[in-house]
């Protein structure tokens, strides 16, 4: 067994991802990596809605103390007056009946006692001497007011049924029940969108790269999208390496095989003409070598590193009329146009576009018969670059794989139609980076035509 065939089995090993402990786990949807990341923030939220309300009241009632204090004494003035009439209409136990039958089926308890049983500053004594209601600190509900010389009434504090108590209470709190249960449900669909994409992650790191992520309504905002561009992208390089180091240890061998065997046989000969010819043939071998590794790179600078492309508006028909007199200098076969209204402009890269055009040209020049045609047109915002040959023309079979690294149509590896198999890879990964796509159609000239389309604008 060669060395280049131990490369070729011991390749995947060295772009297959070791599966690591964190990959090998499960997911739980109740994980604790996950759900944890929210809990402490939801319950911050509680608190701080507690904090909130309960603050808020506080805060309000401090600021706006007298004209509350004003208004439930409106509230109360009603009790006084009327309590007040009856005070000196009615006897004693006539008004202790009327009070107690009252407190017994009202919400506002009213007692009259006299002023030394209330334990109030000088400040409030002063104002109750004055006529001035008193609002002792300990209760907003509860106040005093002068009836008679040294006779107080109290009013309040506002009593409440259970029944009222619980009412208000749900109230008051309805809204952080809803909050409560809209944080839940959106916690547990972000917790279950999230489990999704920890397991197409950990899947995806364990080798199996044909998984994405969900999108739609599955999907984390543009988080998923981007994961999926991500994979593809790796997807891509990961298949570009183990085809590059597949391709490189095949297209080595027949160069070098061939310079072994005349370095073999220069050695065994002394006549100078033969040794003048088989160095002339490793001088091809070695200037072979070099345009492979010139066009690999090329190819390998466009997969890897994807650029952003710096656009611009082109004049099209006078760029295919520039690009024809430079193809005619590279190929024997004639080239006719199909040039658009002039004036027509077409956003593009043009130095990638230049080496797309050529690859395609040479390409279509090793296969045709008498002609070439390069045309240009906008449809359905779409721009459409073509070059048509009047070859036999490529198979369906042939087509699904010709834009792949190393794929050749003449399997003999000649140096007339053989090439390395990149220049229409290189096509295909320049019409990527202009968000387009090639296609292979049938000529009207009934060979093929390379179509090349990529979005406006």
């Amino acid at each position: 067994m060669t060395k280049d065939d131990q490369l070729i089995q011991t390749h995947d090993s060295v772009i297959r991802p070791k599966s690591s402990k964190l990959a090998s786990s499960e997911s739980n949807f109740f994980g604790k990596t996950l759900l944890k990341q929210f809990i402490g923030m939801y319950l911050a939220l509680i608190v701080l809605f507690f904090v909130c309300t309960t603050g808020n009241e506080m805060f309000f009632n401090r600021i706006f103390h007298e004209e509350l204090k004003e208004d439930k004494t409106r509230d109360y003035q009603t009790d006084f007056m009327l309590v007040k009439a009856l005070y000196h209409t009615l006897s004693s136990e006539e008004l202790k009946t009327l009070l107690q039958d009252i407190n017994t089926s009202s919400n506002i308890p009213i007692e009259i006692i006299p002023l030394e049983q209330l334990i109030l500053t000088e400040t409030q004594l002063s104002d109750l001497q004055q006529g001035i209601p008193v609002w002792p600190s300990s209760s907003k509900d509860l106040h005093f007011r002068l009836i008679a010389p040294n006779m107080v009434v109290k009013i309040g504090p506002m009593q409440e049924s259970e029944m009222a108590k619980f009412i208000l209470l749900a109230f008051e709190y309805f809204p952080l029940f809803i909050f409560f249960g809209f944080a839940l449900f959106w916690v547990l669909g972000m917790q279950y969108r999230l489990v999704k994409l920890e397991h197409v992650a950990n899947s995806f790191s364990q080798g199996n790269f044909d998984i994405r992520a969900p999108e739609g309504a599955l999907a984390l905002g543009n988080l998923n999208a981007t994961f999926n561009l991500m994979s593809e992208r790796l997807k891509r390089l990961f298949e570009s390496q183990r085809n590059l180091i597949n391709a490189v240890s095949h297209e080595l061998r027949s160069p070098i095989g061939r310079l072994r065997f005349q370095l073999e046989m220069v050695a065994d000969t002394s006549d100078r003409n033969l040794i003048n010819q088989h160095l002339l043939g490793m001088s091809a071998d070695i200037d072979d070598m070099d345009q492979m590794v010139h066009e690999l790179l090329s190819y390998t600078k466009l997969e890897n590193s994807e650029p952003l492309l710096k656009l611009e508006k082109i004049d099209i028909a006078d760029w295919l009329l520039k690009q024809q007199r430079h193809l005619a200098t590279e190929i024997n076969t004639e080239i006719s146009l199909s040039l658009p209204t002039k004036g027509l402009l077409v956003e593009m890269e043009p130095q990638l576009m230049s080496r797309l055009l050529r690859n395609l040209v040479s390409n279509a020049d090793k296969y045709t018969q008498t002609t070439i045609a390069i045309g240009v047109s906008i449809e359905d915002l779409q721009y459409k670059l073509w070059v048509d040959d009047d070859g036999h023309g490529i198979t369906e079979e042939q087509a699904v794989h010709i834009f792949e690294p190393f794929t050749r149509l003449d399997v003999s590896r000649n140096r007339e139609t053989g090439g390395y198999g990149l220049g229409l890879a290189i096509v295909a990964q320049i019409a990527r980076q202009h968000s387009g796509r090639v296609s292979v159609l049938r000529s009207e000239y009934g060979g093929t035509r390379m179509l090349v389309t990529w979005p406006v604008g």
